[in-house]
């Protein structure tokens, strides 16, 4: 079924035809073709070839036209023409394999350089060889690199003195002046290729270094994530586990509550570990929400089911972004996790507040009831919090209170979310 300028299969413009779908893919086709690092390689090598012939054809032509008699004013090649052609091709032809094989290719045409310097068959300023110094101090090890521009420079002013004592007309000041151009080029084209090659490598140092931080942050989120997970679970398991023990002969509905608890909780815990596994090892898994401030009290009611009698006010907390509710929410499980740990069974109090753009969270416990440890401040859960709170912009200050128990506080600004 079609009507005009539509088709069953959705509106095509009838005057475009069925060819058109096969010219726009042929079109993609060479587009690719066109951004591909392999044709901007192609055109390089290509490059190199068409000058390696021009430089060929040049020193045939000088062959040709110097094959006569010397003049008043300068002296002329009068070898045999054969080994005037070999000269040009060893000249200019390893310009076309410069990239693959700088070296042997800068011997080659330095070689016919100097002879041909030495012969009368040119005088030209040594363009080919320092085409080829410049693929040689950009590829090439720093020995042969500076081998080659100093063998350079003496091969030159070798040439250019012997060229100027076999000719009779020739004047020290001419060759004084060529070989100081003929340096200049040369050196020049190599000290360009030295500095790219710098270039290059500290700008691979630098992706070097950059691929380096981002593996260190991802495994450190991943370090974060993992604890965050684990260490929470894990210590509402054991401190559930320590009460079903003690109370289970005594009080065997209590345990059987704690007991409900631990299969809850390692279940949970389990779940999560799975989701983050997946993500690990194939970016198509199926992702869940990060958690937020509506799954604090979820936080609260299992650190309750812990033995801490939990206040939560979390009246002045408003609507924020997601990035910005996960801090909160692993401040607040790493804070209620530390209370079960090192403080169960114990009052703990936790208030969320929000002014002038700053969201505060204060979590404070009492201590256990007997002596008890404080927590470390060295634990990996409290300087991961460190490290996610000031990726944010925010503080966190945690330690023990001087009437005992312990006390957290994190700022955390808002950015008008709220």
């Amino acid at each position: 079924m079609s009507y005009h300028g539509m088709t069953c299969c959705g509106w095509m413009p009838a005057r475009l035809g069925p060819g058109y779908g096969r010219r726009v893919t042929t079109i993609s086709s060479v587009r690719r073709l066109v951004r591909s690092p392999r044709l901007d390689v192609a055109v390089l090598h290509a490059a190199d070839v068409v000058a390696a012939v021009v430089f060929v054809g040049i020193y045939v032509l000088f062959v040709g036209i110097a094959g006569g008699p010397a003049s008043d004013t300068q002296q002329h090649y009068a070898g045999p023409a054969g080994a005037g052609w070999v000269i040009a091709v060893a000249v200019g032809a390893p310009i076309a394999v410069r990239r693959r094989w700088p070296f042997e290719a800068w011997a080659v045409s330095c070689a016919g350089l100097t002879v041909a310097t030495s012969v009368h068959l040119t005088l030209e300023p040594w363009i080919p060889v320092a085409i080829i110094l410049f693929s040689v101090a950009l590829k090439a090890s720093w020995p042969r690199a500076l081998v080659a521009i100093g063998v350079t420079l003496a091969a030159c002013a070798g040439s250019l003195t012997v060229a100027a004592v076999t000719d009779p007309n020739g004047r020290v000041a001419d060759t004084i002046g060529l070989v100081a151009y003929v340096s200049l080029i040369s050196g020049g084209s190599w000290v360009a290729g030295a500095i790219v090659r710098e270039r290059r490598a500290a700008a691979e140092e630098r992706r070097q270094r950059d691929a380096e931080r981002a593996l260190a942050d991802e495994r450190l989120q991943i370090a974060r994530e993992l604890h965050d997970v684990v260490a929470h679970s894990m210590s509402l398991i054991a401190v559930q586990a320590g009460v079903a023990n003690h109370v289970v002969e005594e009080q065997p509905e209590a345990a059987r509550d704690a007991m409900r608890v631990i299969e809850n909780t390692s279940r949970s815990a389990l779940t999560d570990i799975r989701r983050m596994l997946g993500v690990l090892r194939t970016p198509e898994a199926e992702l869940a929400p990060a958690p937020g401030l509506d799954a604090i009290p979820a936080l609260v009611e299992r650190a309750r089911a812990s033995g801490v009698r939990v206040a939560f006010d979390g009246a002045g907390a408003g609507r924020y972004s997601e990035a910005l509710q996960l801090v909160v929410y692993r401040v607040v499980q790493e804070a209620l996790t530390n209370a079960v740990k090192h403080a169960a069974p114990t009052a703990c109090r936790l208030r969320l507040e929000a002014a002038d753009g700053v969201l505060r969270i204060e979590v404070e416990d009492d201590g256990p009831p007997s002596a008890h440890p404080d927590p470390p401040e060295g634990g990996h859960g409290l300087i991961g919090l460190r490290e996610r709170v000031a990726l944010y912009g925010g503080t966190l200050v945690a330690g023990p209170r001087p009437e005992g128990g312990f006390r957290l506080v994190a700022t955390l600004p808002t950015d008008g979310s709220g």
